[in-house]
């Protein structure tokens, strides 16, 4: 491997672990909410369920960011704005309509 290859390597190492790192400070947060919540209506939640909950949290989330990222290319900008968070929330009815009542 040349001098030039061990950095791209570093880099996407470094890139790889990062995102593994905010992965599960995400499932953990998601987690925490959903035990907190279930602990409000007086309920609990098992272990797996609270993961599968985590883990749909994930997906969704990718998918937003990839269908925010999409509306602003197509508007032919570098950087995302409200706007195409707003766009993103068409398949969502009453998220759709919140997010225009915080944001007009």
């Amino acid at each position: 491997m040349e001098v030039g290859e061990d950095a791209i390597a570093s880099v996407k190492t470094d890139n790889s672990e990062r995102a593994d790192l905010l992965m599960d400070r995400f499932r953990l947060s998601v987690i925490a909410i959903s035990e907190a919540e279930a602990e409000k209506l007086g309920m609990e939640i098992s272990k797996p369920v609270a993961m599968c909950i985590a883990d749909l949290a994930f997906k969704f989330t990718e998918l937003l960011a990839k269908d925010v990222e999409l509306f602003a290319q197509h508007a032919g900008r570098k950087s995302v704005n409200m706007e195409d968070v707003i766009l993103s929330a068409h398949r969502n009815e009453h998220l759709h309509g919140l997010l225009k009542s915080f944001f007009p």
